[in-house]
């Protein structure tokens, strides 16, 4: 099982007028999980869900999906809630209500106590990091799975206007990264980490050690390096027509754990040929993504046979 642990959110769209036009479930790391489901691999979902009509919707998004729901009792705190507005590219603009919701009920429910014990990867990122205070709660549960040998993969999706403090965050993320077998990063990520820096300089830093780095560039495509310096570029996929990029992100990290997944590779050193496969499949399933509204991943056979 990949088990995917970190916020879910309801996501409230809303049309140019202002007014909400669409709510759907969601959250990076909930998107993930579902993602993973739907591309066929055993997938667990870690983190609390409220018991508010939302986190109704929210569970039963996992049900629908396949996906297992790691924290079996739900909360009474409000579930989070993200309002989206569009602009004219179709890229997405946040504004976050998150205060005491249940994604953030860790002294009640402890990640690590609902890990499962058959868990061969971990995926995490997005707001684990945002806050010092919850961030020992998640970490505790990726330490646990790393020491029983599971392969741990990381994505920042940074969400500024959450993040406590930038500096003690950019210190949280080096800690994560420190964690991680795969880290996936976008080049607007970086460049809010460092703005100074080419996004490609900045993930060199975290290259080595056994970990592989990912950039992606949207429609300019992706890049990995292997640990050992080898480098494949990659183009974008190519969408039939674009709705917007919501969720685009989560899908493509979702579906390169699903090709390591599905060549039993989480733990074999990537040649160019193999790495070449991933990213296509990866491009291939972030942009059917990319022509539906809202975080719908794709299934294996669809990306399958797109290819």
């Amino acid at each position: 099982m990949i088990v995917s642990l970190g916020e879910s959110l309801i996501d409230r769209f809303h049309a140019s007028s202002g007014a909400p036009t669409d709510t759907q479930i969601g959250g990076s790391p909930y998107n993930v999980a579902n993602a993973l489901a739907n591309l066929g691999v055993p997938s667990g979902y870690l983190c609390p869900i409220s018991t508010d009509p939302f986190g109704d919707a929210l569970a039963e998004g996992l049900q629908r999906y396949g996906t297992r729901q790691c924290v079996a009792a739900r909360v009474a705190a409000p579930t989070a809630i993200a309002d989206i507005r569009t602009n004219s590219k179709g890229h997405p603009q946040y504004t976050f209500h998150r205060t005491g919701t249940a994604d953030r009920a860790l002294v009640e429910q402890p990640p690590a106590r609902s890990l499962p014990t058959n868990t061969r990867a971990i995926h995490f990122g997005s707001l684990t990091l945002a806050q010092q205070e919850d961030w020992p709660h998640w970490r505790a549960a990726i330490v646990a799975a790393k020491d029983n040998g599971a392969f741990v993969a990381l994505d920042p999706n940074l969400r500024p206007a959450l993040i406590d403090d930038l500096t003690a965050y950019a210190k949280r993320l080096e800690e994560a990264v420190a964690l991680a077998d795969w880290v996936k990063a976008s080049d607007e990520d970086l460049k809010l980490l460092h703005p100074e820096m080419d996004p490609i300089e900045t993930i060199q830093y975290w290259r080595g050690k056994g970990r592989t780095v990912v950039l992606t560039r949207g429609e300019s495509g992706a890049q990995l390096w292997t640990p050992d310096g080898g480098r494949i570029a990659h183009p974008a996929g190519t969408a039939r027509s674009i709705a917007d990029t919501v969720g685009a992100g989560d899908t493509y990290q979702a579906a390169t754990l699903a090709w390591l997944w599905h060549h039993n590779a989480l733990h074999t050193r990537l040649t160019e040929s193999s790495a070449n496969a991933l990213m296509r499949f990866a491009a291939i399933a972030a942009a059917i993504n990319c022509e539906r509204p809202g975080c719908q991943p794709p299934t294996h056979d669809e990306v399958m046979q797109r290819l």
